[in-house]
């Protein structure tokens, strides 16, 4: 199953609720994802940096930076522009408008529709 192993496509999950980052990641790791997690923006970076994702799961609220930033930031890279970042957010004040006009390729709201979740990176990743 070495070539099953080489084409599992990862996700890069960004968020400082470490129980909602491990849950998305176990029902990912089912779904034959190879998932990172990342708890703030920093750290983020350096999976950017180090394990190339072919998807980002962002938080809009973390620590050390709001996701609008780091989208910003990731969509002005030349390296990761053209990673997909899906905006996860549990405040309906977050503006879709704006996520999307950001740069963001989706945006789902918490609590998470995992079946959603799960279909929209599938479809991002086509």
């Amino acid at each position: 199953m070495i070539v099953a192993e080489f084409m599992k496509k990862k996700v890069l999950i960004v968020d400082d609720e470490a129980a909602f980052a491990d849950s998305v990641a176990e029902i990912l790791k089912i779904k034959n994802y190879d998932v990172i997690v990342a708890a703030n923006a920093e750290a983020s970076f350096e999976a950017l940096a180090s394990e190339t994702p072919n998807i980002v799961l962002l938080d809009v609220n973390l620590p050390d930076k709001n996701g609008f930033e780091v989208l910003r930031i990731i969509k002005a890279s030349r390296d990761f522009r053209r990673i997909p970042v899906v905006l996860i957010t549990g405040d309906i004040a977050v503006h879709v408008d704006r996520a999307f006009s950001e740069g963001a390729d989706d945006c789902i709201f918490k609590p998470v529709d995992m079946d959603k979740l799960v279909y929209t990176i599938n479809r991002l990743l086509k």
